[in-house]
């Protein structure tokens, strides 16, 4: 995992307290193989207002590259994950935990 990746791992965590971290995906270049983006998932205790607190990541967020957020409640989470061409479910099959138990 980058420096980057780890950094906004760290940012994350001063802003709320995940249930989950999912990394889903990493641009890279194609000569050099550095990081020019990458996604996060993360999952929230349920009565969290996840439209405001993407924008308060957002604004913490002190990666040197691109991050996005997609931004779930551990109830949204789940009842997505049952759908199997949810995004959801997509990025569950995809990604990486990289903070936080997997289920």
């Amino acid at each position: 995992m980058t420096e980057s990746i780890q950094q906004a791992e760290r940012d994350i965590l001063r802003v709320c307290q995940p249930r989950r971290i999912i990394l889903f995906a990493e641009k890279r270049t194609m000569a050099t193989g550095k990081l020019k983006s990458f996604s996060l998932c993360v999952i929230v205790p349920n009565g969290s207002d996840c439209r405001h607190l993407r924008t308060q990541l957002h604004l913490a967020l002190s990666a040197d590259v691109p991050v996005n957020l997609s931004v779930y409640t551990a109830d949204e989470w789940d009842e997505l994950l049952e759908e199997e061409t949810s995004y959801a479910a997509w990025i569950a099959q995809k990604g990486q935990v990289i903070y936080g138990q997997e289920t």
